[in-house]
């Protein structure tokens, strides 16, 4: 069944991109920073819109090693980030990875299916989700139902049992008691720098502590574990003072250009920004301009993960309107 379904992508995303009047691509590497140095790539991302006159984009990214398709989705911005209706992802050996689905507004909603790369089911979450009058999507807390190991073994089922959560950051395990985390829940982060052992009941946070590799610990609870960097007098604040100090190329405000620059940047444990990088450009200079004026704005206040001060990853969008 799941090779089915992967022939009928790889099917419909021929016969779509087969059309495609424009095309956007960029080289990431495997840490997801974006190169223009294809030794150093580890994978491609294409962004192609199939017609002028919708807001949606076909995003595609191939694994730069052997061409394999890596993911394949539709967007709604040129960066190919905000996704709506099916994302598939696959492994480098052509495994399906992941099935999720979007909402028109990037939440995610319904049914998400995971895989291990031998191509064995790994787990299956639901994302509960209602729809307004105004089509706005209200989502609830999303229902684990199973979780498997890598041989099949089912370890979770219907929101009780032992589950595994990783990503490239993070990794941690613990129970599940009618799809809330309960008891025990240990792991590591920071490319395990950091080890954590929490406490939880009925999926609230009661009390954790966090070991560097000197084995010095920070205990924390729900109300000091996590923090996002928040900047001075807030974001609309941040927003203001670009407004106000962003300076319009010449040949940007000739040629009339409109849209959205993005650029990425590194709050440091100090809450300095650094390591500016355009990640949606809108050319004539526009990029620069944007990095120019956020390296004039202040210090943030760094985020926290675990009791702990850490780099965090920002995206600022800037929004830039021509008049006359």
């Amino acid at each position: 069944m799941r090779k089915e379904i992967l022939l009928i992508v790889l099917f419909v995303l021929t016969c779509i991109t087969g059309y495609a009047q424009i095309s956007f691509q960029t080289l990431y590497t495997k840490d997801g920073n974006v190169t223009k140095e294809l030794e150093k790539a580890y994978y491609t991302r294409i962004v192609n819109i199939p017609d002028q006159n919708t807001k949606d984009r076909i995003v595609e990214e191939f694994y730069t090693s052997n061409k394999a398709l890596k993911l394949q989705g539709t967007v709604t911005d040129i960066a190919g980030t905000k996704f709506k209706g099916k994302k598939y992802e696959l492994f480098e050996n052509g495994n399906l990875k992941s099935e999720e689905m979007f909402s028109n507004q990037s939440e995610q909603i319904d049914t998400a299916f995971y895989y291990h790369e031998n191509g064995k089911i790994k787990s299956v979450l639901y994302y509960p989700f209602t729809i307004g009058k105004k089509g706005k999507y209200k989502i609830e807390e999303p229902l684990y139902l199973i979780y498997e190991d890598s041989t099949g073994k089912v370890l979770l089922k219907d929101g009780n049992g032992f589950a595994v959560s990783e990503n490239s950051y993070s990794y941690e395990e613990g129970s599940y008691v009618n799809h809330k985390k309960d008891g025990e829940w240990k792991g590591h982060f920071d490319n395990k720098k950091y080890t954590f052992v929490e406490t939880f009941k009925e999926n609230k946070l009661i009390s954790g502590v966090t070991t560097d590799s000197l084995g010095n610990k920070t205990s924390y609870d729900a109300t000091k574990g996590s923090k996002e960097p928040t900047y001075p007098d807030g974001i609309l604040a941040l927003m203001r003072f670009i407004g106000s100090n962003y300076d319009y190329p010449k040949q940007a405000l000739l040629a009339r250009i409109n849209g959205i620059v993005e650029v990425e940047f590194v709050i440091d444990k100090s809450g300095q920004p650094k390591d500016f990088k355009i990640k949606t450009d809108l050319g004539y200079g526009t990029g620069e301009a944007a990095i120019k004026v956020l390296k004039k704005m202040k210090n943030w206040e760094p985020g926290v993960q675990r009791g702990i001060t850490v780099h965090v990853k920002y995206i600022i969008p800037i929004r830039l309107n021509t008049v006359g």
